[in-house]
């Protein structure tokens, strides 16, 4: 989701600010609107929203794999940035969950917010952060298993 805050001066200046998009029924809407009138506009991703079990592979596998695969690389550091700083951090879950976000962000442009993802988002992420863990860390995760509930059974 993206969001455009505006203050509405001229409607035109609106449209400018989102590329030039042809939309007629907020053309519509704006032409309502009094001079001066604050409100943003939200952009969603269309796609099916993303699945609790994707979350569910993310949080109790890939995550909590990542975190022993640096426990066990001892010429690695979970370091998170701030601007031009740089700053280690205990191994968390919440810590490991900031650093892929971020090494996808500085390896991709994309910055991550899954609360954000749709279900292709987060799949492109999930196969993204286990292909890193595999190539810097060694670190083998399985594929999701889509029958799990049976499984368990």
């Amino acid at each position: 989701m993206i969001k455009f805050p505006f203050t509405l001066v001229k409607r035109v200046m609106v449209i400018e600010k989102l590329g030039h998009f042809p939309w007629t029924s907020l053309n519509d809407l704006l032409l309502t609107w009094k001079a001066g009138t604050k409100g943003y506009i939200t952009v969603h991703k269309e796609g099916k929203p993303k699945s609790p079990e994707q979350l569910g592979y993310y949080y109790a596998l890939i995550l909590p794999e990542a975190v022993k695969a640096f426990e066990k690389a001892e010429d690695f550091s979970l370091t998170i940035e701030f601007g031009e700083h740089r700053i280690e951090v205990e191994l968390t879950l919440k810590n490991m969950d900031s650093f892929m976000k971020q090494r996808y962000a500085a390896k991709t442009g994309i910055h991550v917010n899954k609360a954000d993802m749709n279900m292709e988002d987060c799949s492109i992420y999930e196969t993204w952060c286990i292909k890193w863990l595999a190539t810097w860390l060694k670190c083998q995760i399985p594929p999701a298993d889509k029958n799990w509930r049976t499984n368990n059974e």
